[in-house]
């Protein structure tokens, strides 16, 4: 038994109130510490959602009618960039953005241009732009916006507040080559091409027309797109082009398979079971590899380009098909140059816009079938882009890019 001795007595509360002082100085830490990381993360995912809904709107609706107007869609991109933003809480306050109409450059919104989203080090052009792809969004907790994040446990730490943001950036990009698909994916794409020209006599407003080469009965206005239906004999401002048969382009080969318009994709000499599946479903990973890929390759001269074989014909059996998708947005390939005749048929595709079936006539004489389709938006995650690419206006990747 050892012996005590009076000037020890105490010692051991002396150490115990040292250890308390610095368990609970470590606690606050942890607690202050971990709040400002949850206040990060969520502040990055309000960035996130508001950034991909401001980037959704920047694809120009009055193209589809032929007068393009950017203005309205920089104004929709800040309304959803605020709203969505609106809808995040940061440490259980509600997140107020700056809507930043002046554009500069460390605003709560920023829009502009990304040459190259995959280069990291490129720089976001924000002036005197034709295009514009790309909205940034900064979310804060500042002292001059939505107020600092106040401290559990300042008292122990010193530290009462701190400032925390963050930023993402979201990109609308239509510079695209070709999609891919993972196992078990499909993408939209139809089992059709279209003579780029003709597409351009309707609907690129700054192309100039050849009359000998726009066919005559497109541009009419018969349908509409309106409520998730298409109705017939009411226009909507948005012509109609012929997508089958369509002859124009092929002049040169009147014996082109496919009644002047159906591809393969996938395996050659598609059977119509396969080309009602593509209809109907989309593209399976199958069908792409099939392709190496349905991927425009850059050539010499810089131009895209993918060549596909004709089909040797559509049968009334894939009515059915489209008409189950009438008024469902597919992405269309469009080529501008054919070569060879009959079964040895091949496009040329230099590129895709985006349709939606609007009417299916497939029996009687070939002058009175048809399928009509109109322009529309279509956006893929599964698109590729390339910088170097021409813009299609009509088929987008959005993706967070920053």
């Amino acid at each position: 038994m050892y012996p005590t001795h009076p000037n020890e007595k105490g010692g051991i509360l002396v150490l115990f109130a040292v250890c308390l002082t610095l368990f609970f100085m470590f606690l606050a830490m942890a607690v202050d510490y971990g709040l400002i990381f949850l206040a990060k993360s969520e502040l990055q995912a309000a960035a996130d959602s508001a950034a991909l809904a401001g980037a959704a709107q920047l694809a120009d609706e009055d193209y589809l009618v032929g007068t393009p107007n950017l203005a309205n869609d920089l104004t929709a991109a800040r309304d959803y960039s605020e709203e969505f933003a609106a809808y995040n809480t940061v440490i259980k306050e509600n997140l107020v953005l700056e809507r930043n109409e002046e554009n500069i450059e460390n605003g709560g919104i920023v829009i502009g241009f990304l040459d190259n989203p995959m280069d990291l080090q490129d720089t976001l052009e924000t002036q005197n732009q034709t295009h514009y792809n790309t909205v940034q969004v900064t979310t804060r907790r500042t002292t001059a916006v939505n107020g600092p994040i106040q401290m559990l446990l300042g008292a122990f730490t010193g530290l009462q507040e701190v400032s925390v943001e963050s930023r993402a950036s979201a990109t609308l990009d239509d510079r695209v080559i070709g999609f891919d698909a993972p196992e078990g994916e499909t993408v939209g794409i139809l089992p059709f091409t279209m003579y780029k020209h003709a597409w351009d006599c309707v609907y690129n407003p700054s192309y100039v027309q050849i009359s000998e080469l726009c066919p005559a009965q497109n541009g009419e206005d018969h349908y509409a797109y309106v409520g998730g239906e298409v109705i017939k004999n009411q226009g909507d401002r948005i012509p109609e082009v012929k997508l089958y048969p369509n002859k124009a382009g092929i002049c040169e080969f009147p014996d082109a398979p496919g009644n002047f318009g159906t591809v393969d994709i996938g395996l050659n000499n598609n059977s119509t079971d396969d080309l009602c599946r593509q209809i109907r479903y989309g593209l399976n990973h199958a069908d792409l590899r099939a392709l190496d890929g349905m991927v425009m390759e850059q050539g010499l001269d810089g131009k895209f380009r993918k060549l596909l074989q004709g089909d040797t014909g559509v049968s009334n059996a894939v009515k059915e098909a489209l008409e189950a998708i009438k008024g469902k947005p597919r992405v269309l390939p469009v080529y501008d140059n054919l070569s060879n005749p009959g079964n040895n048929c091949i496009y040329e595709i230099v590129g895709f816009v985006g349709v939606r079936v609007m009417d299916v006539k497939m029996t009687g004489a070939l002058e009175d079938r048809h399928v009509v389709v109109q322009p529309c938006f279509v956006t893929d995650s599964r698109a590729i882009i390339h910088p170097d690419a021409p813009h299609s206006n009509f088929v987008f990747s959005l993706s967070l890019t920053r």
